[in-house]
């Protein structure tokens, strides 16, 4: 009886003229990475996050995660790029953002429902969030965009689970074909294995300097300081350097500091 390994270098051989390497796994180019603008978060990241993918950036209110997210755009922005901006719950401050380094001018701002809409009843969140996930099918489609947000930072975490798993599949499919970096903004995670990278912050701690020695006089709010944490690091340098091995998954943490314009 011929054993498996000679079966298979025969159909090899016999498809080899139609089918090259027909039975050989696919190798993968290793993807094009857009920095974050933060050193600390580039140098845990080995150079930022793959275009072409969904990353996840996860954590309470005041955890860095917006901060982030504007460095991103910032950087993409003042290069030329077509940056997108999907608005769920009217969060998005345009001013701040300019003093930032966004450029406006290469931004595009859907606001799902409006200042007005934002202000009803927690049950017409649901239909906030359906607007936005329309919208950002939309942008999706059209192409053209180097990094599309959806931020739902603040939707309740009970509307964010109710998003079928089929959307953020799809949405990785659109952001890998049109090589787009597709960030999704929660407060904790929800893309579960669509995502390529997770990244969750925690609270920052407040940095403050007092007036007198004794810290009895008047303080100065002089920054923060953030924690990032890398919980799956899929499309990282490793992975494609060996095909044949699993797909790592790593948790690995960083910290960085943002200063006050006040205080610098």
């Amino acid at each position: 009886m011929r054993s498996a390994v000679a079966i298979r270098e025969k159909i090899e051989s016999s498809l080899s003229a139609r089918f090259p390497a027909a039975l050989s796994p696919r190798l993968h180019q290793a993807p094009e990475l857009l920095p974050t603008g933060i050193a600390e978060v580039d140098v845990l990241l080995e150079g930022g996050l793959p275009l072409g993918s969904l990353t996840e950036i996860t954590g309470p209110a005041c955890s860095g995660r917006s901060t982030m997210v504007a460095s991103i755009l910032a950087g993409a922005t003042q290069q030329g790029a077509s940056c997108a901006y999907v608005d769920v719950a009217d969060a998005f401050d345009p001013l701040s953002a300019a003093a930032i380094g966004i450029n406006l001018t290469h931004l595009l701002w859907l606001r799902a429902g409006g200042c007005e809409e934002s202000r009803k009843p927690h049950s017409k969140a649901w239909t906030r969030l359906d607007q936005a996930l329309r919208a950002t099918d939309w942008v999706l489609n059209t192409g053209g965009f180097r990094v599309i947000v959806l931020d739902m930072g603040d939707v309740p975490a009970e509307h964010v689970r109710r998003v079928p798993l089929a959307y953020w599949y799809r949405y990785r499919l659109q952001a890998e074909k049109a090589q787009t970096l597709f960030l999704l903004l929660a407060q904790t995670p929800c893309a579960n294995s669509c995502a390529s990278v997770v990244l969750h912050c925690k609270e920052a701690q407040e940095g403050w300097e007092y007036a007198t020695e004794n810290q009895n006089g008047l303080s100065l709010l002089t920054g923060f300081g953030y924690s990032v944490s890398a919980d799956r690091k899929r499309a990282s340098v490793r992975e494609f350097a060996n095909p044949l091995g699993k797909k790592p998954v790593s948790t690995a943490q960083t910290a960085w500091k943002r200063t006050t314009l006040w205080a610098r």
